[in-house]
């Protein structure tokens, strides 16, 4: 499913750098956590520029039991998130991953062109669509939190910054309680240097999604881009300014436009309106031949050109496959969550290649 992931991976960097433009209302600062539940520990958190600058150092021990297995995880870990740059280092393996968090300045410019209005209603879209809910506010150690109930998690938030969460998801415990918090306290510049004492090595270059693929990889969340390395992806015949404005010049009702970006010659733009995201790729045909993927795809009857549909269960989404053979090209068109083919197929209206 190598081009449904390509636009997963896309709209979930998007996702995260959506609000990047000013993480923290604290502008520098340090916080200290005590882990308890199944991972018991300590977590410290360093911020500098209203969390544009981050140093994050975890030494825990997870502990879990199924069908009378226990097992057993320990973690000694730090990450440095400098704009765009990450450093990964896992101190137990030896080993660090480096790389650029792709998008991140069409994430700047989109956070930046709301209003605090804007970019609070954005925040709220966002949390009811995913199940949340906001249940009041709560004093803890003299600092005033909002309480907030998501995915089977509980974390109270001042100014942007957890000092407290409560999470049991599967019979699983994960609490954190803060027991240091200096808001507003100079942070060294050398926090957010790479950390010291072992090799880093960098994602493919020029491939941005690897970039984010090694980010996840090294948080333990997914499996790296690199295995896809030996794929040739070849560059769409089609010029990226004329894709962008074509992407511009399209209104969806009730969406903002984020931008296009391009992928090693795999064009990408997409529109969000809340968690709902539309996400298009205009890319090389050859890139899709024989890819598992088409077999769920469904031929629609249109005289313009061949156009597939199809359920996407796995990302609860669908897809709108649109194949231009006089250019070599064909357009992909993914909603999520799920969209109707008729709405699908309105968008591919005002979308003239």
């Amino acid at each position: 499913m190598k081009n449904v992931l390509l636009i997963l991976l896309v709209v979930f960097s998007l996702n995260l750098q959506a609000q990047e433009a000013k993480k923290y209302a604290v502008k520098s600062g340090y916080v200290k956590y005590e882990l308890s539940g199944n991972t018991t520990g300590t977590k410290e958190l360093w911020w500098d520029d209203y969390g544009q600058k981050t140093c994050e150092v975890e030494k825990s021990t997870t502990t879990t039991k199924m069908f009378g297995i226990k097992n057993t995880e320990k973690k000694n870990m730090c990450t440095v998130l400098v704009k765009d740059k990450f450093w990964v280092a896992d101190y137990i393996e030896g080993s660090g991953t480096t790389g650029t968090v792709p998008f991140y300045q069409e994430g700047q410019d989109f956070a930046n062109s709301m209003t605090e209005k804007e970019q609070e209603e954005f925040a709220d879209q966002i949390l009811v669509q995913m199940g949340g809910e906001k249940q009041g506010t709560e004093t803890l150690g003299g600092y005033k939190c909002d309480i907030i109930k998501i995915m089977g998690a509980k974390s109270w938030i001042y100014k942007g910054i957890s000092l407290k969460i409560e999470a049991k998801v599967m019979g699983i415990e994960s609490n954190e309680m803060f027991t240091d918090f200096k808001p507003n306290t100079k942070v060294s510049a050398s926090k957010f240097d790479p950390p010291p004492g072992v090799n880093f090595k960098g994602m493919p270059k020029q491939s941005e999604m690897g970039g984010l693929g090694g980010l996840m990889s090294a948080f333990g969340d997914m499996p790296s881009m690199e295995e896809e390395e030996d794929d040739d992806i070849l560059p769409v015949n089609y010029e990226f300014d004329k894709f962008k404005e074509v992407v511009d010049n399209c209104q969806i009702d009730g969406y903002k436009n984020f931008g296009a970006a391009n992928s090693d010659g795999v064009y990408v733009a997409t529109f969000m309106k809340g968690m709902q995201t539309i996400a298009i790729t205009l890319q090389a045909d050859r890139n899709i031949e024989d890819n598992e993927e088409l077999e769920s795809f469904g031929r629609l009857s249109h005289r313009e050109r061949d156009k597939h549909y199809a359920e996407l269960t796995e990302e609860n989404g669908t897809g709108l496959l649109v194949e231009y053979p006089s250019q070599s090209m064909v357009l992909l068109i993914v909603a999520m969550p799920s969209m109707s083919k008729d709405k699908m197929l309105e968008i591919e209206k005002k979308l003239r290649f």
